[in-house]
């Protein structure tokens, strides 16, 4: 290749799949190149149990990738998740230099830089540091303090955070990949960052995304950033429950699930019956349908109870939010806005993924919310460290003129 062109990846390793989604950045908007896929195992509700498993599935969707788009991906902006992640609000002040009137970006950089310097415990490391608010002189809610007369900033930040060991196996399997860890990002950060409207989070917007593994939540009120985790349910627990209560395997129960099943049992005809296989496959018995969807219904009922305890921990009921977005495979259930409607008691609707130029329409779709995310976030990598070369130019420049 004469020129190379600047790739941007992202790489979400799953617990049913690993994906791999390639763009190009043409006139500030991201052109589909391709996308790799391929079944996942090794991992356990967001964990990683196999590393070797885990790293020929990322080998092989990231050769998918490659060959459908003809070209090598080096580095990747990789996806985060679990009920290990977890969100905490700090504080953090810089001064300003001596003779300085106004706050600089450096003076901001500088105080989200001491925010991500904050003591943790051995078992954690930082995934994210997202400035919410600065305080200036005697202004206390200051989105965008650059420019403002000040002798110190204060800013409040939100550090969303992981375990060391989940974190550091992560990425030490994508680098035995061949592949270079751009940044590692929450994936229900990207989740949103994808599928939320400016305008949503304005308003207040809760977004779950439903995994195989595990469920991923983030809440932002007033536009900030309020509370962010993981939650250890996710498409796989039910397939367990449905396999375990019906008596089949899980490959069954995923396909009972998808072609028969609803997260409101509520309204299923007592009558109607569903002809499941046994564990063996030797052998089938017909079954209610409501009972499966009683089995769905109470599992998908824990996950959003154990979402808005969450919440409620951080001090945010229900009434903050305007609507509550859903993306994720499991999204795709029936019922599943009318049961989190009830539950969380906020509107709820599914979320999709931007329609990003020459996207397959079978990308279309909200399980894919994260995938698009994370590229998109790459996109704003990008983009900040164009950035930062400007600055440095400019810095140089003025040294010599």
């Amino acid at each position: 290749m004469p020129n190379k062109q600047p790739y941007l990846a992202g790489l979400d390793l799953g617990s049913d799949a690993t994906r791999c989604m390639v763009a190009l950045e043409e006139d500030s908007r991201l052109r589909f190149i391709s996308y790799g896929a391929a079944p996942a195992q090794g991992t356990a509700r967001g964990v990683i149990t196999d590393p070797e498993c885990v790293l020929e599935s990322v080998q092989a969707a990231v050769a998918e990738a490659e060959r459908n788009g003809g070209m090598p991906v080096e580095a990747a902006v990789v996806g985060v998740g679990g009920p290990h992640v977890r969100s905490n609000i700090t504080h953090s002040y810089t001064v300003l230099k001596a003779g300085q009137v106004e706050v600089e970006q450096s003076d901001i950089d500088n105080a989200v830089k001491k925010a991500a310097q904050i003591p943790l415990s051995d078992d954690r490391t930082i995934l994210q540091v997202v400035p919410l608010e600065f305080a200036v002189g005697v202004d206390a809610h200051v989105k965008n303090p650059l420019g403002r007369p000040a002798e110190r900033l204060d800013a409040r930040i939100q550090v969303l955070s992981a375990s060391a060991q989940a974190h550091g196996r992560l990425q030490s399997i994508v680098n035995r990949a061949g592949i270079v860890v751009e940044e590692t990002v929450f994936e229900g950060f990207a989740a949103a960052y994808a599928a939320l409207e400016e305008q949503e989070r304005g308003k207040g917007v809760l977004l779950i995304d439903i995994g195989a593994g595990s469920s991923e939540f983030v809440a932002y009120i007033d536009d900030e950033l309020r509370a962010a985790g993981g939650i250890g349910i996710g498409g796989d627990v039910l397939a367990a429950d449905v396999a375990e209560v019906l008596e089949t395997s899980t490959e069954v129960a995923k396909l009972l699930i998808e072609q028969y099943g609803s997260a409101v049992a509520e309204g299923t005809p007592d009558n109607v019956q569903v002809e499941i296989p046994n564990r063996t496959g030797d052998a089938s018995v017909c079954r209610p349908r409501h009972l499966l969807n009683n089995i769905i219904e109470a599992r998908a009922e824990e996950l959003f109870q154990l979402v808005g305890s969450a919440l409620l921990r951080e001090g945010i009921g229900s009434g903050a939010f305007g609507s509550l977005v859903i993306t994720g495979g499991v999204s795709a259930l029936a019922g599943l806005c009318d049961l989190a409607e009830r539950v969380l008691n906020v509107e709820a609707r599914i979320g999709l993924p931007p329609r990003l130029k020459d996207l397959p329409d079978e990308l279309d779709h909200p399980g894919w919310a994260c995938m698009v995310g994370l590229t998109l976030y790459a996109q704003r990598l990008q983009l900040h460290r164009s950035r930062r070369r400007d600055r440095i130019s400019d810095w140089l420049r003025s040294l010599v003129s």
